[in-house]
């Protein structure tokens, strides 16, 4: 039985979190996006994990549609305010899963210390080789070549329009200055790191050395697909978060 999906604005102290609640089942998941977009990339791979789990897809402070913090926030900070919004309506024991900067926010909330039964870490950003601005920048326009247009179509218009250029470039030091690789080998839960075949951003051998900083991590690759591979492969990319939930 599917439940009524559910809309909430949780307010904190120092920011505030938009969550969306769908679905139903044993197995809790939190859907975390990257920088300058929201939730509504995730909708096709939510409505895919709602079909038998209860899916939280959040929106972060300062994006989609969210009011802007009064300071910009690290990586950490994103950690922190999750977990507080999540608290505050009762989850717990979820399966994380973050995409590109939203893979960095879930290994950090990943070492809070929390029961959780899976990490997933989709197109996790800032690949060690080729960190700094216009690296990342010439891989993300590489990367828009190689996106159905639909995907860059609400992409483009959250970058321009919900979060804004403003809070995208305020954004942008915290997502570079974060390390990811510092929290992988860390991380307790059972963890799975996956990328697009054609993923400009995130080569296979990021890929692969994330994991061997943890003993146990799974890989998985999605054939033909870019960095936002939870859009048009939707039904295989919750085929391999329901194979990590089912470990625990």
């Amino acid at each position: 039985m599917t439940a009524k999906p559910e809309e909430r604005e949780v307010v904190l102290a120092d920011a505030t979190v938009h969550i969306h609640t769908s679905g139903a089942g044993a197995t809790t998941y939190v859907l975390i996006h990257g920088i300058g977009v929201s939730s509504r990339y995730f909708r096709p791979l939510a409505e895919e994990l709602s079909r038998d789990a209860l899916v939280h897809s959040v929106d972060l402070p300062g994006h989609g549609r969210v009011p802007k913090p009064a300071r910009p926030l690290s990586i950490p900070d994103y950690a922190r305010v999750l977990w507080t919004a999540l608290d505050r309506i009762g989850v717990q024991a979820p399966v994380l899963v973050g995409h590109s900067m939203g893979a960095q926010i879930a290994a950090e909330m990943a070492l809070d210390g929390r029961q959780l039964a899976g990490v997933v870490l989709l197109g996790p950003t800032n690949y060690a080789a080729e960190r700094g601005f216009w690296r990342q920048a010439l891989r993300l326009g590489q990367d828009s070549l190689r996106e159905p247009p639909a995907v860059d179509a609400v992409v483009a218009a959250d970058y321009a329009f919900r979060c804004g250029p403003s809070w995208y470039l305020k954004t942008t030091p915290a997502m570079l200055e974060h390390h990811i690789e510092d929290a992988v080998g860390c991380i307790q839960a059972p963890l799975l790191i996956v990328r697009g075949a054609k993923d400009p951003l995130v080569p296979r051998r990021w890929v692969e050395e994330l994991a061997a900083l943890r003993p146990g991590a799974e890989i998985a690759e999605v054939a033909g697909e870019a960095h936002a591979l939870m859009a048009k492969s939707a039904p295989e990319v919750a085929r391999l978060c329901r194979a990590l939930a089912a470990r625990r």
